[in-house]
Order: structure tokens, then sequence, then C-alpha cells
């Protein structure tokens, strides 16, 4: 029962995204997609703060407890990463209160619920390919934010993908090493430009 209803809880969160916006008529069809993809994209982060914030929280102590808090301890750095780049990006946009509402369902969800690993997995693996669109169809003076946007999917992947074969903290080592070699003027110099 358990099993069912967080797997009918993770599609129907990760269904539930960004709708299309309307697109005015002198936009190109690339940049219709970029900004679908960018607002996308800042709603994932938004979504995923909320609710790995709540599951470590709630399962400090346990197995999992370690994963979701290295996963939180990435979106934290990523947050501070993706409000420095709104700027650079001429960027004006705040997540909506639903993207907000999924956070916090998603991290109520875990009282009940531990998401497994494979279930992590189903949902980033599909979604590289979108990060990696959005990156190619960015303007490349900003290439080091998006190479950072897919970075840190991927690192996600990697730990879930470890995390199914070896254990919850060895996926949290995989994020702890990810964050850990985070270089913060790296990436503000490359903002700066």
């Amino acid at each position: 029962m358990r099993v069912s209803l967080l797997t009918g809880l993770i599609f129907l969160i990760a269904s539930m995204m960004v709708t299309s916006t309307p697109t005015n008529a002198t936009e190109s069809a690339d940049q219709v997609l970029y900004m679908k993809h960018l607002k996308y994209e800042y709603n994932n982060r938004t979504f995923a703060y909320i609710s790995m914030k709540k599951a470590a929280q709630v399962l400090e102590g346990e197995p999992a407890g370690s994963f979701y808090q290295a996963y939180f301890d990435m979106e934290v750095i990523s947050q501070t990463i993706y409000k420095s780049y709104a700027i650079s990006l001429d960027f004006n946009y705040q997540p909506n209160w639903f993207t907000r509402f999924r956070g916090h369902l998603g991290g109520f969800a875990t009282h009940f619920i531990t998401f497994r690993p494979q279930w992590l997995i189903n949902i980033i693996e599909p979604y590289i390919a979108k990060l990696e669109q959005l990156r190619d169809l960015a303007d490349s003076q900003h290439r080091g934010f998006f190479d950072y946007v897919v970075a840190q999917e991927m690192a996600q992947l990697e730990a879930s993908q470890v995390a199914k074969t070896e254990g919850w903290e060895q996926g949290a080592r995989v994020l702890r090493k990810f964050v850990d070699g985070i270089e913060m003027n790296k990436v503000t110099a490359i903002n700066a430009d």
C-alpha cells in the first residue's frame, strides 16, 4: 500500500510541472522553448529545495536520512547559484504557489513513504535530456551556469544509482563529493562575465 501510494504520488508530482506559456508572435520557437525549459528548471529547483528539506528532517536518523540531507545541502547551494544567475540571465521569475505546494506535499509524503532510489532515477534520467537541450538553447556567454545545471542533475542521478546498488549512505557520499567540489568563486566569476 505504501509503495503504491508513493509511486502514484511521485508520478503525480512529476507530471504537475509548469505548463506552456503563451507565445508572442515575435518570439522564435527556440526562445519560447528556452524560456519554457528555464521556468521549468527554476520551478524544479524550488520544488526540490522544499521537499528535500522536509525529507531530510523527517528521515533524520534513518538510513535514507543522510542521502536526503546531502541532497538538501546541494539544493541550498543551487538556490544561491540560481538566484545569482537569474540576474545575469535577466530572468525575473518566481516559482508559483503550485510549485511550492508540490514541494511541501512531496516533503510531507516522507512521513508515510520513503522515496526509493529507483523512483528518483525514473524521474531524473529523462529530465537530463531537457536540461541538455536548455543548455544548447542558451546564450553561450552563460555556458558555465548551464553546465552546472546539467552537472547537478547528473550528480543526483549518479547518487540515486549508487544508493540503489550500494545503499543510501554511499549515494549520500556522491552528493557530498559533488557539493564539496563546487567552487563558488568560479561560479560567481562566470556570472560576472
